[in-house]
């Protein structure tokens, strides 16, 4: 029965935030009845919702109080947290986030909301391109050089006209958020989204995450880069501090 309830929450997403008995049903391949018995049960568990006009699903609001908590409980989400409360403020309300690499991709994995109206793709959960974010990049720079290379090395994504998609310069790129200690992305991912993010690091020194601030494009600038880099390098200290890193 788990597995059941597993695989049709797993067909819900932002782009997908809510699916009839019928749509459930055609993705999983599974007959209509079978389908909505466990919905009626998930539903009575207080795992999904049901529209009463719609009669459409959705993600019910047991499982966003577990998600909360399992963030919280989350060594990592828990103590990086404060950290990004606090980034948030100095940056003036931009969008803080903490992302983690996962195989060729990040993850978003906690994101505090600015003042200001940013597009972030997919926002929390949502995953992105290593070569074209700050956040990527940090993860590529702290990469065997064996790791790393395999993914420079392969046809990169044009994401928008400023994607870095030539390996020579993504290697200058990566060498260049080595040195400085920070990456930064302007219009690479999405048109009008820069943003710089600072390595986080575990107590073996391993970067385990990154955090982040994102501004759109018309308050960029090389001075709101520095302030914002600067920023962001002392929130991921204080994180990598509480993990143990020395």
């Amino acid at each position: 029965m788990l597995e059941k309830v597993n695989a049709i929450l797993a067909l819900f997403s932002t782009e997908r935030p809510e699916l009839s008995v019928l749509e459930i049903a055609a993705r999983l391949r599974r007959p209509r009845s079978s389908v909505y018995r466990i919905l009626s049960r998930a539903a009575k568990a207080g795992f999904l919702d049901q529209d009463p006009i719609t009669g459409k699903y959705r993600v019910g609001m047991r499982l966003a109080s577990l998600g909360e908590l399992a963030r919280l409980s989350t060594s990592l989400q828990r103590v990086a947290h404060a950290q990004l409360l606090a980034l948030g403020q100095a940056s003036g309300g931009e969008t803080v986030v903490l992302m983690v690499p996962s195989g060729v991709e990040g993850v978003t994995i906690d994101l505090v909301e600015g003042f200001h109206p940013v597009r972030i793709p997919h926002h929390l959960g949502g995953r992105f391109p290593l070569h074209a974010t700050a956040g990527g990049k940090v993860f590529l720079a702290a990469m065997p050089s064996a790791e790393a290379e395999r993914i420079v090395r392969k046809p990169l994504t044009r994401c928008t006209r400023r994607t870095i998609t030539d390996p020579g310069r993504l290697r200058r790129e990566l060498d260049l958020t080595r040195r400085r200690g920070f990456g930064v992305a302007v219009g690479e991912w999405v048109d009008d989204l820069c943003a710089v993010a600072a390595p986080v690091y575990d107590h073996r020194g391993q970067v385990v995450a990154a955090i982040g601030v994102a501004c759109p494009s018309p308050r960029w600038s090389a001075r709101i880069q520095r302030s914002l880099a600067a920023a962001c390098i002392k929130a991921a200290g204080e994180a990598s501090r509480a993990l143990g890193y020395r």
